[in-house]
């Protein structure tokens, strides 16, 4: 397997023996984390509109849709069926499999929140940016203590949608910079043609 050639080996001791035998680290792997925690890399930050998958994302982006596990990495995914956003239809099917049908989740309270900060827009120099809402999650007891203006409610529907929306923000790598992490770890291309 030419995936383990870049690991490094490591002493295994072989349970009831004496013997130790050499074995590849699988525990290692190469982290995007780390090495652009290290560059000044460029980043576009891309929506995944709804049914897009890596591949195709790879293909629009890269002009390949082998690039899709350089998507993945980047954004560290490492369950492309559960950390990549869902369709509106595979949403639906996830939340009846989950939950049993999409109305109970949208009559269900998944939590209680208390409202810290409301939204509000501020005004920087002649620009405006919008401040979010700050909330806190808390219990029933201290949500019905509050006022109206300070509390609210998030059905499961609402809770479940937000997570995924949360998933639709991805970072793509630039395309100058493939080239450089080639060139620092060249096992991981093989076989991968770089445009």
């Amino acid at each position: 397997m030419l995936y383990f050639t870049p690991f490094p080996t490591i002493q295994y001791k072989i349970p009831n023996s004496t013997k130790s035998i050499p074995v590849t680290d699988i525990t290692r792997r190469f982290s995007a984390a780390d090495f652009l925690k290290n560059s000044s890399v460029a980043f576009d930050t891309y929506f995944v509109q709804d049914g897009e998958r890596a591949d195709s994302v790879a293909y629009d982006y890269y002009g390949d849709v082998t690039m899709d596990w350089l998507i993945l990495l980047v954004n560290e995914i490492h369950d492309p069926y559960f950390q990549w956003p869902l369709s509106y239809e595979e949403m639906d099917s996830y939340l009846r499999d989950k939950y049993g049908s999409v109305e109970y989740t949208q009559i269900t309270i998944h939590h209680y929140e208390k409202i810290i900060q409301q939204q509000y827009i501020q005004n920087d120099n002649g620009t405006q940016r919008v401040v979010p809402e700050k909330i806190l999650i808390v219990d029933e007891t201290t949500y019905l203590s509050l006022a109206a203006f300070e509390r609210k409610t998030k059905t499961i529907y609402e809770y479940e949608v937000e997570l995924n929306e949360d998933r639709r923000k991805i970072f793509l790598l630039d395309l100058n910079y493939l080239l450089l992490i080639k060139d620092q770890h060249p096992n991981i291309f093989d076989g991968v043609t770089v445009r």
